[in-house]
Order: structure tokens, then sequence, then C-alpha cells
């Protein structure tokens, strides 16, 4: 059976933060990526780009630490944007509702369209 893992890359661009997510975001494998992403700088211009595409699966321990996050990156008027390719990351995000506050992509591409543009979701953070 494969082993389960979690990680995390961060990468400085131009004018925005691409995080790069792998493995599973679950509970019991990712106390190193949220105290990772606690201590992030927010000196960007726009804000931050999660890259999910190579995200397997993701619980609400996942959940809860991209939330926790949002809320520190929208305190300090920046935006964030995720890439999602994975179908079964997809539903989980839509079971979560997690898609409603966050502008789901499905390439860096479109995300840095969004991100440079004014982006409206269903809800804000401190809704959900």
């Amino acid at each position: 059976m494969e082993q389960k893992t979690a990680t995390i890359q961060f990468i400085n661009k131009p004018n925005y933060i691409s995080i790069s997510f792998s493995g599973s975001l679950e509970y019991g494998l990712i106390e190193d990526i949220k105290k990772q992403l606690q201590s992030q700088s927010f000196e960007t211009e726009l804000g931050f780009i999660l890259d999910m595409s190579r995200v397997k699966n993701i619980d609400s321990t996942g959940f809860g630490m991209i939330v926790n996050f949002a809320k520190k990156v929208s305190m300090q008027n920046k935006k964030i944007v995720i890439i999602v390719v994975d179908s079964f990351v997809r539903k989980l995000f839509a079971i979560s509702q997690c898609d409603k506050i966050f502008p789901i992509v499905e390439n860096e591409t479109n995300a840095l369209k969004v991100i440079q543009g004014s982006s409206h979701t269903e809800l804000s953070i401190n809704e959900y």
C-alpha cells in the first residue's frame, strides 16, 4: 500500500505567490504544512494562487487549513485563487462549499486572470 504524504512549495512570482500542494491534505499529514502556511509573509502585490493540481485527497482538516489561511489573506486585502484539476478533489470542494468562497480554476493562466481582475464569489470568507 502506498504511503500517504503531503508537501508544500512556495514560489515567489513578480506580483503573486504560488503555493503548490501535493499528496493528501489530511489529518495527521499536514502539521508541518500548517506551520509553514502560518509563517507565510504577505509581501505580495495581488495575493496567492494555491495550486492543488497534484492533490489526491483533502479532508476537513485540509479545508480548515486553507480557510484559516484565507482569513489571514483577506485581512491583508489580498486574493486567493485555487487551481484544482482532479474531478474527485473538485467534488470535495463542492461538498465542503469551499467552491462558494474561492474562485476555482483549472490552470495557472486562468488563475492569473482571476487574481489580476475583480473576482466575486457566492460567499465571502467571513460568511463561510
